[in-house]
């Protein structure tokens, strides 16, 4: 493998590591984001209940789940988890593919010095 095919390999895992990088970001972003979402709809349940509040927090939990605002959010955070992984699983196999190739690179080495030693 020449220098240009090395670059390309190693330019190829830096944007790897940066799109799985932002896609961790929005991950993080949207688990923190469910729990303050499902606190601000827990409050809007219990406000626009027919009492003026729900009896219980189960009670503020289970209608601030079924919101679909709610709903959409987990929608979102699934398909981050989904981006998060499929990019670690890139990464990993470009890893497993420069490690290979520094192994042979090695072991070509050795070879050539075994034959003109």
């Amino acid at each position: 493998m020449n220098d240009n095919v090395l670059e390309t390999k190693m330019h190829e895992l830096r944007k790897l590591g940066k799109d799985y990088a932002e896609a961790k970001k929005n991950v993080t972003i949207l688990e923190h984001g469910r729990k303050i979402l499902l606190s601000k709809l827990m409050k809007e349940k219990m406000i626009n209940s027919n009492t003026g509040k729900l009896d219980s927090v189960n009670a503020q939990e289970r209608e601030a789940r079924t919101d679909e605002r709610y709903q959409k959010h987990i929608e979102a955070l699934g398909h981050a988890v989904q981006q998060e992984a499929e990019l670690y699983w890139e990464k990993t196999i470009v890893q497993l593919n420069f490690e290979a190739w520094k192994t042979k690179m090695i072991s070509d080495m050795k070879e050539r010095k075994n034959y003109n030693a």
